[in-house]
């Protein structure tokens, strides 16, 4: 019976479920002894406990090849949208570590650095639904860890590997891990590269009173780049560990767009408006920590000083021709658009945990954070023979953000009841300056804010094997940097983005209640509402589309959530995660001659399903299938998406290599397509990626693979860095 049900599902959530091509044309509390499922006697490919789920990289066959971004996209419970934006069980406002650190970037910078880092890099993805007062409050819809890999002890070990995708183009990617010990000095690196090229589908259909637009796109992405990470850890006493590390990050993509927009009016001759988009994108992130760390039965503290410096580039050039139903040129336009990003974060973290009597817990902490960046978007428009500077879009912010914060949490675990309970403070101070050409200035946003952050989890053992609980926390998410920026940004003759400079944090309250089976197996149900949510909206005036930030509104979600491994046979171990879930909005439209309030409320679905196969003779199978449906949020309506995946790896070299060969999107499902209505707006947008590749991996492993692991040293100046779009 178990066998059935795991066939049934795993074909069925591609098969049934993922959209046609119809527009082709805890830190929480845990048990005094947490036990883990041992599925096989390899390692697991996914563990579940209360407040979170591990991904173990190493034992997902299908990985090879794949960066953070990817692996992401196929994790339970995870969701990455077709402009790469990332949300967990419905929500948007994740936060994203490396190491514990956050990256401070959100959007397309945060989808490029991932993209920059190497699954073969990468040790563990953590999936934290349900964190507690010691970490920062941002991210409604919870954080996801990733932790590069080091392994260290006495002596030396590392392994290099290397893969090649082929979708209807190639991409490679190469890795190097490298990690010595010797004494009271431990020195690791890991450092990967890749480069490819990739054609996307990118369609539009829009209805704007008697106006139609039909666009028909391919936007070719050839990209490069490379990330490092080298640090040293010196161990001064048993007790005392002193660390330094230096991340770095270099990603380079040419976009080169081509497009045609048929533009129909009644009674009026068709007008045929062709648009080429060049755009150079780089981007280049520089991470500083140095970290004490002391460690005692009784006493525990860490000190983190981290700075971060991110800078990225684009130099996007625009051709507009518009031609007249006799295939005529009436009008040909050249626009620049020339933007500079700058930004520096530096903090300073510590946090103290003292161990007390009858099994109670005090931490305690502080944080302080300071960051200053620097937009430059200079606009030109080709007049005759000259360029001349656009006086209504061309703009430079600077914006300054400070943030303080103090927590406590006390925790007590006993034999059958355990609970935790925290407070976290934060005090916010920003201030935005916008300046055009016209010398006119804008000093928004200018506010102050302190903001309380409770926390509360209780957990019952039942018996051994049986755990209930309950969370309650309440988080924030701040406006990205960029988004405060009142620019306007045009994407072709018809499309342009636009920044909010009044837009204020959105708070998020939740509570869940849970259930698991030998801390494996889970059933959990969320309840949360958001208010001042912020959503990107989409806008019709005259004949073009305007996406704004803006606080739209209330968003209210009720989330069920099932998880469970299953040991079908000796040889066949499965893990299977269901998550359906309901949202209701309740927004205001306005601006562009929009004044509305609406409400929408819908259903949504995700679903994973990952099986191991142990073959025999050093063999090693992996199927696995993911299915995603949002529905209806704000004023879009998405259609499902999913993929089907298998793969095949064999250890060779007596254990020390190990070669893989994997098929992602078998089916070739992973299409997105969305409907945006609005007031004298009807969009849909398609867009369909080379998702489905065959992919050769090799791995092979140097020096003393049975080494004692050493700590896995967690730094902190990450956290500030989700917020860089």
């Amino acid at each position: 019976m178990k066998i059935l049900f795991s066939l049934l599902l795993l074909t069925t959530s591609t098969l049934l479920f993922s959209q046609t091509d119809s527009l082709a044309k805890k830190d929480t509390i845990v048990a005094t002894r947490l036990q883990q499922v041992i599925l096989a006697s390899t390692k697991k490919a996914i563990e579940v406990y209360p407040d979170k789920t591990v991904i173990n990289v190493d034992a997902q066959i299908t990985a090879a090849g794949d960066n953070a971004l990817q692996l992401l996209r196929r994790s339970p419970g995870v969701v990455v949208d077709a402009t790469d934006n990332i949300k967990m069980n419905g929500k948007s406002g994740v936060t994203v570590l490396i190491d514990g650190k956050n990256t401070q970037l959100s959007g397309q910078d945060l989808a490029e650095l991932l993209k920059s880092i190497e699954a073969g890099n990468i040790q563990q993805l953590e999936i934290i639904t349900n964190p507690s007062a010691k970490y920062d409050a941002a991210g409604n819809a919870g954080i996801i860890n990733i932790k590069l890999k080091k392994s260290l002890s006495n002596g030396f070990n590392g392994n290099i590997a290397g893969s090649v995708a082929q979708s209807t183009h190639a991409r490679q990617n190469g890795t190097l891990n490298l990690n010595y010990r010797r004494g009271k000095a431990a020195l690791f690196m890991n450092a990967g590269g890749n480069n490819g090229l990739q054609h996307t589908v990118a369609n539009n259909d829009r209805l704007s009173g008697n106006q139609t637009f039909t666009q028909r796109s391919v936007e070719k992405d050839q990209f490069d780049g490379y990330s490092l990470r080298t640090g040293a850890d010196f161990f001064i006493t048993k007790k005392l560990i002193v660390g330094a590390l230096w991340m770095r990050n270099n990603k380079n993509t040419f976009m080169d767009n081509k497009s045609t927009t048929l533009l129909a009016l009644l009674l009026r001759p068709d007008t045929l408006i062709d648009t080429r988009s060049i755009a150079p994108f780089k981007n280049q992130r520089n991470a500083f920590n140095v970290n004490v760390n002391y460690n005692s039965a009784k006493v525990q503290y860490t000190l983190d000083a981290d700075y971060t410096k991110f800078n990225s580039s684009v130099n996007n050039s625009l051709v507009n021709e518009s031609i007249d139903d006799q295939k005529r040129l009436i009008n040909r336009n050249e626009i620049e658009n020339n933007q500079q990003v700058a930004i520096e974060i530096a903090s300073l973290k510590g946090d103290w945990t003292l161990q007390l009597p009858k099994q109670y817990q005090l931490e305690t902490g502080f944080k302080l954070m300071k960051t200053t960046t620097n937009n430059a978007l200079v606009v030109t428009n080709l007049a005759g023979m000259q360029w001349i500077a656009d006086t209504g879009r061309t703009n430079y912010f600077k914006y300054r953000e400070g943030i303080s914060s103090l927590y406590a949490s006390l925790k007590n675990s006993g034999k059958k009841f355990s609970w935790q309970i925290g407070l976290r403070a934060e005090h916010s101070t920003v201030k935005g300056t916008s300046a055009d050409l016209k010398n006119q200035v804008s000093n928004r946003p200018d506010t102050a804010y302190l903001n309380l952050f409770p926390t509360l989890y209780l957990q019952y053992k039942l018996t051994e094997n049986h755990q209930v609980g309950l969370t309650a926390n309440r988080r924030i998410d701040r406006p990205n940097y960029q988004d405060q920026n009142p620019f306007i940004y045009s994407l072709d003759a018809l499309n342009s983005e636009q920044g909010n400079p009044y837009l204020i944090p959105q708070l998020t309250n939740s509570v869940e209640l849970y259930y698991t089976y030998k801390y494996a197996a889970s059933f959990k149900i969320n309840y949360s509402k958001t208010n001042g949510y912020i959503e990107q909206l989409t806008y019709q005036n005259g004949k073009y589309t305007i996406m704004i930030p803006q606080n739209a509104g209330s968003r209210q979600m009720l989330t069920f959530s099932v998880s469970s491994p299953l040991k079908i046979t000796k040889w066949w171990s499965s893990y299977i995660s269901i998550s359906p879930f309901y949202h209701h909005y309740n927004v205001v439209l306005s601006g562009f001659g929009t004044s509305r309030n609406q409400q929408a409320g819908s259903w949504g679905f995700n679903g994973y399903i990952g099986n191991t196969l142990q073959l025999g003779k050093g063999y090693k199978g992996e199927v696995s299938s993911w299915y995603n449906f949002q529905n209806q949020a704000t004023i879009y309506t998405s259609k499902p998406l999913g993929s089907f995946n298998v793969g095949v790896q064999k250890n060779l070299l007596k254990d020390k290599a190990t070669l893989k060969l994997t098929i992602n999107d078998l089916l070739n499902t992973q299409r997105w397509q969305q409907d945006a209505v609005n007031e004298n707006l009807v969009l849909t947008t398609y867009r369909k990626w080379e998702s489905r590749n065959v992919t050769i991996g090799f791995t092979w492993r140097m020096g003393n693979t049975k080494i004692k692991n050493a700590r896995e040293r967690q730094t902190v100046g990450e956290e500030d860095a989700g917020r860089i779009k």
